[in-house]
């Protein structure tokens, strides 16, 4: 027996209402049943390595005894390819690695294998592995959105921000802590390959160009819904230089792009966009829609003042077209004891 409701069913809101809880709960215990599988992985990649290295230090067995046992286990095991000699000293080395440290262990029994070699091969300090890990179980950051954030200096810019943005004052409690940790302080556009000055519109065109690569700079969640977006208010048409939508906060996030310094005619033109967005395009089951102000310097103090009277959630942040932080941020990069405190707000 086949169900048709119509649109105009009064039961139609109801059903949607159930279809929705549904596709929640399918994916919430879909997400529940892979960590449990993936938990389970890391913890006998962990006892293997720890096997290893007991029998080598006990018995003085060198390097040979990890090529046998690929050889033998790959026998037995021939259809899983995690027994390679290459895996087999990864988990060597992840025993290793983390046995004397209480308080990353945890976290990274929590997170894919192929999460754990990247972070393995690329970072050294145990400060930094925290931060990526948690990142990670945070966000759902993937192999690649991962990759990405250690290479444009995520760790550093997190100890750097100094986040410029009225979210306080202009979200729910519930919403602004979910938008904070979203939007950042500095974003790293070194794909572009810009070195001299351009106009706006040579900007927005070069970020087009690499909109792959700029939403992997965004973070999880982003998706593009168009450049120059037109909205229609009696007679004038206004133009979002780039509109996205974010899946997870269930909201549209307009970026306003300057190739100068942040000044504060910017609040206002972004509060405008945004009272379009929320009359004209946002759909009633969506959250207020939000703005950024993406430009090559801003004074947080002069923001701060542009902010205090904007309605609307705006947020303002600086672009680097390097890949090399500014001498002046690395100068600012906190204590031992501030970092662990900035960790805490993670977890």
């Amino acid at each position: 027996m086949k169900l048709l409701i119509s649109p105009k069913d009064d039961n139609d809101k109801e059903y949607i209402k159930l279809l929705n809880n549904l596709k929640s709960k399918i994916r919430q215990t879909q997400y529940r049943a892979y960590r449990a599988v993936n938990k389970e992985l890391i913890g006998l990649y962990w006892d293997i390595g720890k096997s290893i290295i007991e029998k080598q230090e006990k018995l003085g067995w060198g390097q040979k005894i990890i090529q046998q046992l690929a050889r033998d286990l790959k026998k037995e095991f021939h259809e899983n390819r995690g027994f390679s000699e290459r895996n087999l000293k990864y988990m060597r080395q992840f025993y290793l690695e983390y046995k004397d440290k209480p308080k990353v262990q945890p976290l990274v029994a929590q997170i894919p294998w192929s999460h754990n070699l990247i972070i393995l091969d690329k970072i050294k300090n145990d400060y930094e592995k925290e931060y990526y890990c948690r990142m990670i179980l945070k966000h759902g950051w993937s192999k690649r959105i991962l990759a990405h954030q250690i290479e444009s200096k995520s760790f550093e810019r997190f100890l750097t921000d100094k986040k410029s943005h009225n979210f306080d004052k202009t979200l729910h409690v519930e919403m602004g802590e979910e938008v904070e940790p979203i939007i950042k302080d500095t974003y790293v556009l070194d794909f572009l390959e810009i070195s001299g000055d351009i106009k706006e519109k040579e900007l927005e065109r070069k970020i087009l160009e690499n909109i792959k690569s700029f939403l992997l700079e965004l973070g999880t969640g982003f998706t593009f819904v168009g450049s120059q977006y037109k909205i229609v208010l009696n007679d004038n048409e206004y133009f979002i230089d780039l509109l996205f939508y974010h899946r997870i906060l269930k909201c549209l996030i307009a970026i306003d792009l300057k190739m100068g310094k942040f000044i504060p005619e910017y609040a206002g033109k972004i509060n405008f966009y945004l009272n379009l967005l929320d009359d004209k395009v946002k759909l009633p089951d969506e959250k207020p829609s939000i703005g950024i102000i993406l430009c090559r310097e801003k004074d947080n103090v002069v923001v701060e003042y542009a902010l205090r009277t904007i309605k609307k959630p705006v947020g303002v942040a600086e672009y680097y077209l390097t890949r090399k932080l500014p001498g002046k941020l690395l100068k600012q990069l906190p204590s031992p004891s501030i970092i662990e405190n900035k960790l805490k707000e993670l977890e």
